[in-house]
């Protein structure tokens, strides 16, 4: 009909089917002509696959033929039937009740339509779709047919496997026989009771045969629908199955009962019958008679407290687990019994994991040889974590009491002048053992064992010796009346100890028991000597072999248990870090051996101070390195004078006598530090800063040290050098008698955009660690020459190099590069560097200097006076000029003990240049008596704020050489 549309046709529909309600429009041959948006979205259909449709095939079958008579009165007679109730099926297949009104229309083209509004009968979808889902989950299978016979429903469990439910719907019996493989008979009997339900609805029920020779009881039963019409209700229950069932439930109680096994089934629905006894076998009941008494609960059986709470636990368990079966291990410790308990959960008519069936195993032999076996291996376990012995045996000492039954196990062993006793030996026998002398125990088993093989040897009546009141007066009460005692030896056959079993009363021991003891001891033995290397390789490990203190390893340990105890977590600690002043030349100039003695001495010396102070760790962290903590920082003061005294007091060694200093450095916890690493970092920060500035000790103080991250200085390091981030300043030098100009000391300078002005003394260190200062020594080096090769030829410029840079083989090559690429005079760069690194590197430093001096470039000695070099250090150098450090240039003027020493030092200094041909510059000049009285002492040249900071090549140039023009070359 679709064919026969006109274009008014096609209008008129749109029209109608542009409804917001679901709309169906039909013509005169009930094909589907158009339908709405909320009609495709209601029913889940698409419009391609209704349109030409007839309208029939949206019902179900049940309801087509009432559904096809209604709409053809309709459009004949204008009026609705009055059944307006019908069951669409959606495109999901599911049933979709509605209500249906109609409106007819003529078109042009098409003839008489009819527009059908849709209605869903929406309050039955909720009810109707949860009764679909029961019967639909239902094992019985259940239909529903109409008064003719044609089946309007059936659920899953009613078809034949593999069969679609639409395949039977509208059907009779007759014309589904082959589908359902219903026999002629069956076929009958159901035309027959259903004939009979027309004529008087009643429930009927009749046995049915089926194919096979199957015989089911069949029911139906009469529903009558809101319009009168007839429904019936069939279903069936299989004969055969029940006969047969009732006969293997026979034999399953047959079964249970002759089993040995205990088999128990538990409710395990929840009300009041949960966990209540559904069936209990004999072997059950010879386990617990109440058990076979049908309701009873199992925790209202006689048990014992632990038991009853080992059975509590099963119970739990079997409530909240979700597994279907399980195995469980049932230890009964008041009945000393093991039970494997093999749980399933299984259904019954009451419904599918109704029940657990609970089947027991008596595993008490095995068990007892598990536990006995497992408590070696834990016992192995153990001992490789490093634990103490007591914690190794114990597990042992339980797997005997398992096995040996009433027996007591005991291990004595024979480190010490007394026994030591281990394990739950009776308390008079432990007493009496711990009073025994080793040697005496030694002496006695000499005896009793001479060949030394380690066998059992059973003991009666042992008695111990107590004191009686307070009188003087003894008495003798048992202490065990039966010991079978093992004992044990090394690989050297060297006596470690006894293993003893003990028995409260006086028995025949039996074999087994002396077997077990032997071959116990073995194992014990093997524990004990390993306990032993174990501690040896210890104190070797944690210990310093030259000093015996505790080493660096030691010291983190015993640290960490300190700051690890939650008792402790708050209690102050004061970590120290000691450093000692000259050791190296005591090394480099009067060899190691020497300086092995001093450090014995100096260690016997900090043990005989650190004894008279709660000093619970001192150690020797490595060279001529100390540490200390100190579990009353209140004493830091007290014990650093202490230290020193000792320390810089003369030793005696190899009939010289020789003397060091030390520089200690102090940081607390948990004030400023809560973890080993970082105190130390603390103490280390602090013990540098106590050296530089001559202080005996110093504790560490965020605010006094303020210092950056190792790694933020280091990532910061590079960026500066690929950012150009550094910067020179030159410090004019001037001769002391006229301020006449003498050259410059070049100064690195290093401003971070984050960091901001970051100190050469912090990044430095950290630059020569990261091997980055061979980079900034050649930044340094080049501005440097760049700048002063445009002045006056007579003036020479100082760089400061790291002692890194002068163990570089190339590095006194890449100087008389950088000389030539400038064009300056070797004779104008001064090399400066610091005493200390003369003394702490002087192979190597030397072999650089001697380079370099060849070359023509002029070394000094920065720092003059900090480092202790001596005159052969300076003569083995052969630098040209000795640099005065600040520190003895400050009080220089002052009335004091410290101006009278700094006096003496410099003149000694102006001396020693004078008498070996060097040149003397005085630093950190800064007022003008200074400078006044460095003249009058005869020092040459000065530098220092006085005469101006650190100024930019510019600012040097407008200064200094005014007229010079040259561009600045190092900015």
């Amino acid at each position: 009909m679709l064919d026969r549309l006109t274009e008014p046709d096609v209008t008129a529909l749109r029209t109608l089917t542009g409804s917001m309600d679901p709309v169906v429009v039909v013509g005169d041959d009930l094909q589907v002509l158009g339908v709405s948006e909320a009609f495709l979205a209601l029913s889940g259909w698409t419009a391609a696959q209704l349109l030409g449709q007839p309208l029939t095939q949206l019902c179900l079958p049940h309801d087509r033929e009432e559904m096809h008579r209604a709409a053809q009165v309709f459009l004949l007679q204008g009026t609705l039937p009055d059944r307006r109730d019908f069951t669409l099926c959606g495109a999901d297949h599911e049933a979709l009740p509605v209500q249906l009104r109609g409106v007819r229309y003529d078109l042009p083209g098409a003839g008489r339509v009819a527009a059908l509004l849709v209605r869903p009968v929406t309050p039955l979808r909720p009810i109707t779709q949860f009764y679909r889902q029961v019967l639909q989950e239902l094992p019985l299978g259940v239909a529903v047919t109409d008064a003719a016979g044609r089946y309007v429903y059936a659920n899953p469990a009613a078809l034949p496997p593999d069969s679609a439910q639409q395949q039977l719907i509208g059907r009779t019996d007759r014309e589904a026989a082959g589908l359902l493989n219903l026999p002629e008979a069956a076929l009958r009997l159901r035309e027959e009771a259903l004939t009979h339900m027309r004529r008087e609805p009643a429930r009927l029920a009749w046995d049915e045969p089926l194919a096979g020779g199957t015989v089911q009881e069949r029911t139906l039963i009469p529903l009558h629908g809101a319009a009168g019409d007839l429904k019936v209700l069939s279903f069936a229950t299989d004969l055969s199955e029940r006969a047969r069932q009732s006969e293997r439930l026979t034999l399953l109680e047959g079964s249970m009962q002759a089993t040995t096994s205990p088999v128990c089934i538990l409710d395990a629905r929840r009300g009041a019958q949960h966990g209540r006894v559904a069936y209990a076998n004999a072997a059950m009941g010879a386990l617990h008679p109440s058990t076979q008494v049908p309701g009873t609960h199992p925790l209202e059986w006689p048990w014992l407290p632990l038991d009853r709470q080992a059975l509590r636990e099963l119970l739990t368990y079997l409530n909240d687990t979700p597994e279907p079966a399980f195995k469980y291990d049932l230890h009964l410790p008041g009945r000393r019994e093991w039970w494997e308990v093999s749980a399933t959960r299984v259904g019954s008519a009451a419904g599918p994991g109704s029940h657990w069936a609970l089947i027991l195993r008596d595993v008490r032999e095995e068990r007892r040889t598990d536990l006995f076996l497992r408590s070696f291996a834990d016992a192995t376990v153990i001992s490789l974590q490093d634990a103490p012995l007591e914690a190794v045996l114990a597990p042992i000492f339980r797997g005997v009491e398992q096995v040996a039954r009433g027996w007591s196990p005991g291990v004595a062993t024979l480190e010490s002048e007394f026994m030591r006793i281990m394990g739950p030996v009776p308390a008079p026998l432990g007493r009496m053992l711990a009073r025994f002398p080793t040697q005496e125990a030694r002496q006695l088993w000499s005896g009793r064992d001479l060949e030394r093989r380690g066998e059992a040897q059973v003991i009666y009546d042992l008695w111990e010796r107590v004191r009686v009141g307070q009188q003087v007066g003894d008495r003798w009460i048992p202490a065990v009346q039966t010991s079978v005692e093992v004992p044990m030896y090394d690989r050297d056959r060297q006596l470690l100890g006894l293993l003893a079993l003990t028995y409260p009363r006086r028995v025949n021991v039996p074999q087994s028991v002396q077997r077990l003891a032997e071959n116990v001891a073995g194992q014990i033995a093997l524990f004990i000597d390993r306990q032993r290397k174990l501690e040896q390789l210890q104190r070797l490990a944690y210990t310093d072999a030259l000093t015996g203190l505790q080493n660096r390893a030691g010291f983190a340990r015993e640290s960490a248990a300190l700051l690890g105890r939650p008792a402790d977590l708050n209690a102050p600690l004061a970590v120290a870090l000691m450093d000692l002043n000259r050791f190296k030349l005591v090394n480099d100039t009067l060899g190691h051996d020497v300086g092995d003695q001093l450090l014995a001495a100096i260690s016997e010396r900090l043990s005989e101070v650190t004894a008279r102070y709660p000093v619970p760790v001192l150690a020797r962290m490595g060279g001529d390195e100390f540490a200390v903590i100190l579990s009353d920082p209140a004493q830091i003061g007290a014990l650093s004078a202490d230290i020193h005294d000792a320390v810089t007091r003369p030793f005696m060694i190899g009939g010289r006598q020789l003397r060091v200093g030390v520089a200690v450095g102090w940081s607390v916890y948990p004030a400023t530090a809560r973890d080993g690493a970082a105190l130390l970092r603390q103490a280390d920060t602090a013990m540098y800063h106590a050296k530089r500035t001559g202080q005996g000790h110093q504790v560490f103080s965020p605010a006094a040290h303020p210092r950056i991250a190792h790694l933020t200085l280091e990532t910061a390091l590079f960026e500066a050098l690929q950012e150009g981030q550094f910067s020179l300043v030159f410090q004019p030098q001037v001769a002391c008698a006229d301020r006449q100009l003498c050259g410059a000391e070049v100064l690195l300078r290093w401003t971070h955009p984050e960091l901001g002005v970051v100190s050469p003394a912090d990044f430095i260190p950290v630059a020569e660690s990261t091997g980055l200062i061979g980079g900034i020594g050649l930044f340094v080096l080049s501005g440097a020459l760049r700048e002063v090769a445009g002045w006056p030829a007579h003036l020479p410029v100082s760089v400061n190099v790291s002692p890194v840079q002068l163990r570089q083989p190339d590095f006194p090559r890449l100087v008389m590069d950088l000389l030539q690429e400038a064009g300056v005079a070797p004779q104008r760069l001064t090399l400066e560097v610091t005493e200390t690194a003369f003394i702490n590197d002087l192979n190597a430093v030397a072999g650089a200097v001697r380079i370099l001096r060849e070359l023509g470039v002029r070394v000094a000695v920065d720092d003059f006076g900090t480092g202790y070099s001596t005159l052969m250090t300076l003569r083995q150098l052969l630098v040209h000029e000795l640099k005065i450090d600040r520190a003895f240039v400050r009080d220089l003027c002052s009335e004091g003990r410290e101006g009278r020493e700094n006096r003496a030092i410099v003149q000694a200094t102006l001396g020693l240049g004078q008498a070996l041909g060097l040149g003397v510059v005085a630093e950190g000049v800064e007022t003008q008596e200074e400078a006044d009285l460095l003249a009058e002492l005869g020092c040459p040249v000065m530098q220092g704020w006085l005469i101006a900071p650190g100024l930019s090549a510019p600012a040097f140039r407008e200064q200094f050489l005014p007229g010079l023009s040259s561009p600045d070359l190092c900015g």
